[in-house]
């Protein structure tokens, strides 16, 4: 808080920053993740459909368990109700949405 600050600095000491998560959720940190795909082709289709109704999508390819998975999603957003705007617009469109935090 500003009075922290305060304190520290009248006591000589170096003002504590900010928790980095409390930063990076100010700095636009949200993502919604459409789904994780085996087949590649799968994933392409999806993320044309998104990118058809004006939605800004990248991909991400990850090793699992049971194999490669390609991650499609969408944002990053600034703000979680702008992240929850997409995801309900991604659900208007037939397909599963979850809005998470990077």
């Amino acid at each position: 808080s500003e009075a922290e600050r305060a304190r520290a600095l009248l006591e000589g000491r170096s003002p504590v920053a900010e928790a980095p998560k409390a930063d990076a959720a100010k700095q636009g940190r949200f993502i919604v993740q459409v789904g994780a795909f085996a087949d590649a082709a799968k994933a392409n289709e999806v993320r044309s459909k998104l990118e058809r109704s004006g939605l800004k999508t990248y991909t991400q390819t990850v090793d699992t368990k049971d194999g490669k998975r390609t991650r499609v999603r969408v944002g990053p957003y600034e703000q979680r109700g702008d992240a929850d705007k997409a995801a309900a617009r991604i659900k208007g469109l037939g397909l599963a949405a979850s809005v998470l935090t990077l």
